[in-house]
């Protein structure tokens, strides 16, 4: 029944509204290319080779594709099974230090997370990324250190080196020893994490290198690379948004010795990203076990299960709004005429739709000029071009139109 429960917090609807955000279309449109081209090495989006992510992703979003089909359940389902598993593991964390019924109680509250009911239906790395820690994490600390190596292996090749560094760290604070360790593990580690990696290097040398490990990675957060700046309290305001249902029951909670390592493991997740210059809100995921165990501890199964039965209603009512706000979106509109056109079809200036460029099944380059010949152009600004047609997307207006 748990499991039912969590499928409906973290699957159903998922196919609602068409794909959505930059990173979506993106990651989309590489799996597409990987189904084409038979190319299972070099990711590419747009025509263009993507250094900005691992391949697990799509590997996991190929195999969902070839079992049911490529479309936003069979993408998305990647997110929504992981958030299960994320939610599962927690549970067995959760009982290794505590009573059954704690661990229960902590595996609900994931459920009721407003923010991981976002990420479980999105095409993007986060959950499975989440996922592959938290089990590194786990068999860890039953002694099971190959299969935490492996798990790490896989959580190296969805996000990059962070994928072993948080775990470890965590299973530091929980344990204090050094017992994962294990020269069989940390050579599964290379060879495996590091498989992928050593392709790339090999086919694109020093500007692999460059992009991912260094733009990507370490200017990301020291700032070098200011991509998304937000304040140091950016992920207070993030906890209160997912922890929101749980707010009036803050006054209750009650750190004892026992939950010291895990308040102190939350509190590692967000300093650690706090710290860094760009901050995204899905960086701190890995932090939401703890703080469910910390909560679970405190507080009773009534209140729990009120909350539980309220997230119901919200969800089936967002995902309701998110049914109808499908039909006004400038991408419903536009992309039956974008399918008909011959021509070439362009992005103006900063504009970009990456979701368009997978379900048109064609690169659409980005120009600063208004084109000379006849062509579609997707634009956020007014220009001097007939207007065919406008909608909305999350992030702003945008206006399709048919230059001569």
């Amino acid at each position: 029944m748990p499991l039912l429960i969590s499928l409906f917090f973290f699957v159903f609807g998922n196919w609602f509204l068409s794909l959505t955000s930059l990173d979506e279309g993106r990651n989309a449109h590489a799996v597409l290319n990987m189904l084409i081209s038979k190319d299972f090495i070099v990711p590419y989006y747009n025509c263009q080779v993507r250094f900005e992510k691992p391949p697990m992703l799509y590997y996991a979003g190929l195999l969902s594709a070839i079992i049911l089909g490529l479309n936003e359940f069979s993408l998305r389902l990647i997110s929504g099974l992981s958030a299960v598993g994320f939610a599962v593991y927690t549970y067995l964390i959760a009982k290794l230090y505590f009573e059954k019924e704690i661990a229960k109680k902590s595996f609900f509250i994931l459920l009721t997370l407003p923010h991981l009911w976002i990420e479980s239906r999105a095409f993007v790395p986060e959950m499975l990324f989440s996922f592959f820690m938290i089990g590194g994490l786990y068999y860890f600390l039953v002694g099971r250190s190959i299969l935490g190596w492996t798990f790490l292996s896989f959580a190296f090749l969805t996000k990059g080196p962070v994928g072993a560094l948080l775990p470890i760290a965590i299973y530091i604070i929980l344990r204090k020893d050094l017992k994962f360790l294990d020269l069989k593990g940390i050579l599964l580690f290379l060879t495996l994490g590091g498989s992928w990696y050593y392709l790339m290097l090999s086919n694109f040398g020093l500007e692999y290198f460059y992009r991912f490990f260094l733009y990507e990675n370490i200017m990301r957060y020291t700032g070098q690379r200011i991509v998304h700046h937000y304040p140091f309290y950016y992920y207070f305001v993030v906890l209160f948004l997912a922890f929101i249902f749980y707010i009036p029951a803050l006054i209750k909670i009650r750190i004892n010795k026992r939950l010291v390592p895990f308040l102190l493991w939350g509190a590692f997740v967000v300093i650690f990203f706090t710290l860094a210059k760009n901050k995204l809100h899905h960086y701190v995921l890995l932090s939401y076990p703890a703080f469910a165990i910390l909560l679970a501890v405190n507080l009773s199964y009534r209140y729990i299960k009120t909350v539980l039965l309220a997230s119901i209603f919200v969800l089936f009512s967002l995902l309701t709004v998110v049914y109808f706000y499908e039909k006004e979106r400038f991408q419903t509109k536009a992309l039956p005429m974008l399918m008909s056109f011959k021509g070439p079809v362009y992005f103006y200036k900063d504009t970009e739709i990456s979701s368009i460029v997978y379900y048109s099944r064609r690169c659409i380059p980005k120009i600063h000029q208004l084109p000379t010949e006849k062509a579609l152009l997707i634009s956020k600004e007014k220009i001097d071009c007939q207007l065919l047609v406008e909608g909305k997307e999350f992030e702003g207006k945008y206006k399709l139109y048919l230059c001569h």
